[in-house]
């Protein structure tokens, strides 16, 4: 694969994946994606994305359920 941004070559690896909300920060480590090997820009493909993307929605949806409980 080629760097979108440089291109230059990329080799597989693991990256981080960070979501920041106002109610919630969430780091996932150890995702399948590619690496540049130049600028060192990552890369994850779709599939993994729409099942994070999937993910953080449905924590979403439980964040604002747990807001909306009386205290």
């Amino acid at each position: 694969m080629e760097c979108l941004k440089c291109f230059n070559d990329m080799f597989i690896d693991y990256v981080e994946f960070k979501v920041q909300r106002e109610d919630y920060n969430l780091e996932l480590k150890k995702i399948p994606g590619y690496v540049c090997s130049e600028c060192k820009e990552t890369y994850i493909e779709e599939e993994e994305m729409s099942k994070i993307f999937e993910t953080v929605e449905e924590l979403d949806k439980n964040i604002n359920n747990i807001k909306k409980k009386k205290i």
